[in-house]
């Protein structure tokens, strides 16, 4: 499947919102991490405008949860926060993948 990538700061939200009403995948790039929290939650707005709900997670949190549970109490506690924040967003229109070590928001249609 080939994405589109936009610049988070070039690209109009009218063209954000077109995408999402078309159900398409895209990333967003150049997000400052300062902002990050912002734009997702900008983009959760969006999507649930449209009658969609979303996810939102950390892109790699799986691989840290791994070396977390080597620290029972730690990786316990963590893998259960994991656990109920997928069951309250069961069944996600829109998946919101935040990678703050390259600074992208990947943003992908599910259903």
């Amino acid at each position: 499947m080939d994405i589109s990538v936009y610049s988070i700061k070039t690209t109009p939200d009218s063209k954000i919102t077109e995408k999402l009403a078309a159900h398409e995948s895209f990333v967003l790039d150049e997000v400052d991490r300062t902002t990050m929290g912002e734009a997702v939650e900008s983009l959760e707005k969006m999507i649930e405008s449209y009658g969609m709900k979303c996810r939102v997670y950390t892109k790699g949190r799986s691989a840290t949860l791994a070396a977390e549970l080597a620290i029972p109490l730690v990786g316990w506690a963590a893998a259960a926060a994991m656990g109920i924040h997928n069951l309250a967003t069961w069944n996600p229109d829109y998946e919101i993948a935040k990678n703050m070590l390259t600074g992208t928001l990947t943003v992908t249609y599910k259903k």
